[in-house]
Formats: C-alpha cells, structure tokens, sequence
C-alpha cells in the first residue's frame, strides 16, 4: 500500500519559519505507465525486503534494550547492550529509512533524473546487508551471553594442524639421467634448426634456377 500513493517531497519554509513538506502524489498507475509492470513489481519487492528488515531489527532492538533492567548486570554487558541497539536503530533510520526508502520513492518517480533502476536498489542493499549481518551476529552474541547468566563464553583455541610434505610414489629422477635428457632435447633442437636452414637453401636455388633466361 505504501508504493500504491508515492510522494515526492519538497522543502519549503512555512510563514513560522518551520520547515515543512509539500508533497506531490505520484499513483501507480503513473509509474506503470512510465516504467513497466516489471520495474514497479521489483521496486515493491525491495520496499516489502526493507519494511520486512526495519519491523525485525526495531524488534530485536526493544527486546534486548529489556535487558537492561536485570539487576546487577556486569558493566561490560551493558555496554555490549547499548552499543547493539544504537546500531541497529541507527542503520534503520539513516541507511533504510532515510536512503534506501528516498532511493524506492525516486524508482517510482517519473520526473527524476537519472532513473533509479532495480539494478541500483538490490546493489546498494547488498552493500547494506553487510552491516545487517553484522547487526543479526551481534544480536545472536548477546542472547548466548543471556543464555550463559551474562558470562563471557570461554573459546576454546583450535589446534593448528601440521601438514606433512606428500611423499610423491615416483620415483627420483637422478642428476644424471637430468643431465642426459637435456642433452637429448638440445641435440635434436639443433639438428631441427640444421633441418630447416637445408630447406631453406633448396627452396632459394629453386627459386634462383627458375629465374634464370
């Protein structure tokens, strides 16, 4: 519903000095007709992917921030705590709702320049989903620490192993038998070059015999 009316938004400074918006509707059957059924369905499919992300990290983050009312939690803890929900509300308001959700506005937008394609929504998501990852393993720390009575968990160093050199079942070539083949191999790239050099002295007499008068 919220890409059936889009709204193009413009800054104007009202007779308080506050600053307002006015908004011009854009309907979708304005964007069908400039772009394409298939544009606008895969402009609604990147909006539903990032309404879908905001709802689950906004979520996550009132859950965890409920910590924070646990009696003598550790102060590394709280910190861990804070730290996550200021990222994750910060991504949501300032990389999804502020750009990525301008970028889904301007794709339906028949009047901007230059067009934003899907192309350019699902490439800056990606660069996006980094951090979100980033945000969902935090997330997942914090709930093992919970389910650990708020203790570090302890990791366990993995043992390094020792590779062994592969003992190859061919047998060692000797330096003599090394030294033979070169021998070989040279001989016969000079008994080629002797070979090519005679044909060519045939060809020129050839050549010289029939231009004689």
């Amino acid at each position: 519903q919220k890409l059936l009316e889009q709204k193009r938004e413009e800054k104007v400074i009202s007779k308080e000095g506050c600053l307002e918006q006015k908004v011009k509707v854009i309907s979708e059957e304005e964007s069908l007709e400039h772009f394409g059924a298939v544009h606008v369905a895969g402009v609604k499919k990147c909006q539903q992917t990032m309404d879908e992300t905001v709802q689950d990290f906004l979520t996550r983050a009132n859950y965890v921030e409920a910590f924070l009312s646990i009696a003598d939690l550790p102060e590394p803890v709280i910190g861990e705590i804070e730290a996550f929900c200021g990222k994750a509300r910060l991504l949501v308001s300032s990389k999804l709702q502020k750009q990525y959700q301008r970028m889904l506005k301007d794709a339906l937008d028949p009047a901007y320049t230059p067009p934003t394609k899907v192309s350019d929504l699902t490439g800056f998501w990606e660069m996006v989903e980094i951090q979100i990852e980033e945000v969902r393993s935090s997330y997942d720390a914090l709930l093992k620490l919970r389910d650990n009575n708020w203790k570090q968990l302890e990791t366990k160093p993995v043992p390094t192993k020792v590779l062994k050199p592969k003992m190859s079942n061919k047998p060692a070539i000797s330096t003599a038998i090394k030294i033979k083949n070169l021998e070989i191999a040279k001989a016969r790239a000079e008994k080629m070059k002797a070979f090519k050099a005679q044909m060519k002295e045939k060809l020129q007499a050839q050549k010289d015999e029939n231009t004689l008068p």
